[in-house]
């Protein structure tokens, strides 16, 4: 994997607790569609004191709504 773009924020990951990254974000999204990454996963990046869930990240919350919600169930 190519290192992230210099600006750009990029993620360690906790994974079946393990340290797993640094992930760009388009890495993120990816491990967001396959439920890898959810809200309650442990994030760390540079400027954090401590690994936190990715749903406190604001920076994070385009993950979460980027992919539309399930249809409604047909009557």
């Amino acid at each position: 994997m190519p290192p992230p773009l210099p600006g750009a924020a990029s993620y360690y990951v906790a994974v079946n607790g393990q340290q797993a990254g640094p992930f760009d974000k388009a890495a993120l999204v990816e491990l967001s569609k396959s439920n890898t990454l959810t809200r309650d996963t442990l994030v760390w990046k540079s400027g954090l004191a401590d690994w936190v869930p990715a749903g406190n990240q604001p920076d994070l919350q385009d993950l979460w709504t980027m992919t539309p919600p399930p249809l409604p169930k047909q009557d």
